[in-house]
């Protein structure tokens, strides 16, 4: 099982990776943020549960470089330069309160081609758990 796990989590690490050029740090720092802004919104029955249904910047939250950097367990400073980059391409917006990623910026194609390749990777570790006799209940 413990295998199995790893390899899904080594998969969507390189996935993550990949989608902030090489920078697995900067990439879940994005995932984090991205996850703050839109935490506050109820998952189940909302009008954002799918992949086609990003919500919109006007119901995004802004979170505080502290507050991604106390969720991840990083360093203020290291939270702080990865933001950085982020501001610098786009990826996110200084606003009141502190950091938002835009809509444009999560909308990117190559965001809904890892989300699609990471429910593959998620479905083959499913199907490979049942397969070693892992019940899944």
């Amino acid at each position: 099982m413990a295998r199995l796990t790893a390899d899904y989590l080594l998969r969507s690490l390189k996935m993550i990776g990949e989608l902030a050029q090489g920078e697995l740090l900067t990439g879940l720092v994005n995932l984090a943020l991205v996850q703050a802004n839109v935490g506050h919104l109820d998952p189940a029955g909302s009008a954002f549960d799918s992949l086609d249904s990003i919500p919109p910047d006007e119901v995004r939250r802004p979170v505080s470089v502290l507050s991604i950097s106390a969720s991840l367990g990083l360093p203020y400073e290291t939270t702080r330069r990865h933001v950085a980059k982020m501001v610098a391409t786009g990826q996110c917006l200084r606003v009141k309160g502190g950091v938002v990623a835009p809509t444009a910026a999560v909308a990117d194609p190559r965001r809904s081609e890892m989300l699609g390749q990471n429910l593959v990777n998620l479905k083959r570790l499913y199907r490979n758990l049942r397969n070693a006799g892992v019940t899944l209940d």
